[in-house]
């Protein structure tokens, strides 16, 4: 695992669930091979449908992306300058918070704190997680109640 000091004080490892810290993080072929067509992870040796055409403008589908995408937390850590494994990319922010949810929240037991009006995904996400719920309100003017 990577270092989980994200800021000074803060060691996020820590709030993890037990059973999340035991974990040892996958590895797949990517992490052994750079080149090559992998087939025991679905890549498709052969390449777009011919009936797409020999156009220039097709991606090179046939190989999974970087599981890890470190050219593209390389180049934002540069831009945003922050350290790249302090990165965190996902599908879009449901990914995110529902992960979160599931590594540090135990079911049937924790609870999230959410001030409404907010992004409906937290609701879900505790639902889906068996995490309880708790909303504070806010006022007219966006305060805490």
């Amino acid at each position: 695992m990577t270092d989980t000091k994200a800021t000074k004080g803060f060691d996020f490892f820590k709030i993890l669930r037990k059973n999340i810290q035991k974990l040892k993080p996958y590895r797949c072929a990517r992490d052994d091979y750079q080149t090559g067509v992998l087939l025991d992870a679905n890549e498709n040796l052969y390449g777009p449908p011919a009936s797409l055409g020999n156009s220039g403008d097709i991606p090179d589908l046939k190989h999974y992306p970087d599981p890890h995408q470190a050219t593209l937390k390389k180049l934002y850590g540069q831009w945003r300058k922050v350290n790249p494994d302090q990165i965190f990319v996902g599908v879009g922010s449901d990914e995110a918070i529902d992960m979160l949810i599931r590594m540090v929240c135990i079911p049937g037991k924790d609870n999230i704190l959410i001030c409404p009006p907010t992004y409906g995904m937290y609701k879900v996400s505790a639902a889906v997680n068996d995490v309880g719920l708790v909303k504070v309100p806010l006022t007219e003017d966006f305060q805490i109640q």
